[in-house]
């Protein structure tokens, strides 16, 4: 399975609220898929079949993805704006995709949606470290990684499609380690702050829908 590219998701410096009321994050089901592949198909050169998101949604245990809906007027969920996941694979986990809608970059969408992945991974017996992949030229998607605590380990020589001039394109290889740690709960509360999330914020201020599983994507 090849790993989507992290398109600019969002910037952590700055304090500026987001231009839009905050994303409800929920977890990813089959009803999202379509406006899902509309998100791929504008911001990446390859995007993700639809089989191959049934097929991921059917790994419940070895999947998270969660996915970032507008609020309604009246508090229903709208449209999908962004999405985001992790496999796991031998007790470590691996971010394989964080997309947002282009006319919501630069609204914290992804940011949320990392916040709400990381704290999903620490729910997780055993995991203690999160890895991806970036474009080597995505500076605003490797701040918001750094902010989260990313450093980069390495590179994948030519691993993307659709760089600059149809060229392949180099990958960076991030980690964050000791993600089960208290010091990195004390990053992500930090985080939340930045975000506008009052601390020690639930799973339902959040905008996370109750009774949503918590380290498992479901099939609706």
């Amino acid at each position: 399975m090849s790993i989507h590219a992290s398109p600019n998701v969002a910037v952590p410096a700055g304090s500026r609220p987001p231009a839009a009321p905050p994303p409800v994050i929920v977890p990813m089901r089959r009803k999202h898929l379509r406006e899902i592949r509309r998100i791929d198909k504008l911001v990446y050169p390859r995007p993700w079949s639809m089989a191959l998101y049934l097929d991921e949604l059917q790994r419940a245990g070895e999947r998270v993805y969660r996915v970032a809906c507008t609020p309604g007027p009246d508090g229903r969920r709208t449209g999908v704006i962004g999405y985001g996941g992790f496999m796991i694979v031998a007790g470590e986990g691996h971010i394989t995709s964080v997309a947002v809608h282009p006319h919501c970059q630069g609204q914290r969408v992804g940011a949320r949606l990392m916040l709400e992945l990381h704290r999903e991974a620490r729910r997780i017996d055993g995991l203690e470290a999160l890895t991806l992949e970036v474009r080597s030229s995505n500076t605003a998607a490797q701040r918001l990684y750094r902010w989260f605590g990313y450093a980069p380990v390495g590179s994948r020589k030519n691993y993307y499609r659709g760089g600059p001039g149809g060229k392949r394109e180099d990958a960076l290889v991030m980690w964050c380690h000791d993600i089960d740690s208290p010091s990195h709960g004390e990053r992500l509360d930090a985080i939340a702050t930045a975000l506008g999330i009052t601390e020690g914020a639930s799973s339902t201020a959040l905008g996370i829908a109750e009774g949503a599983s918590d380290t498992a994507m479901g099939v609706q």
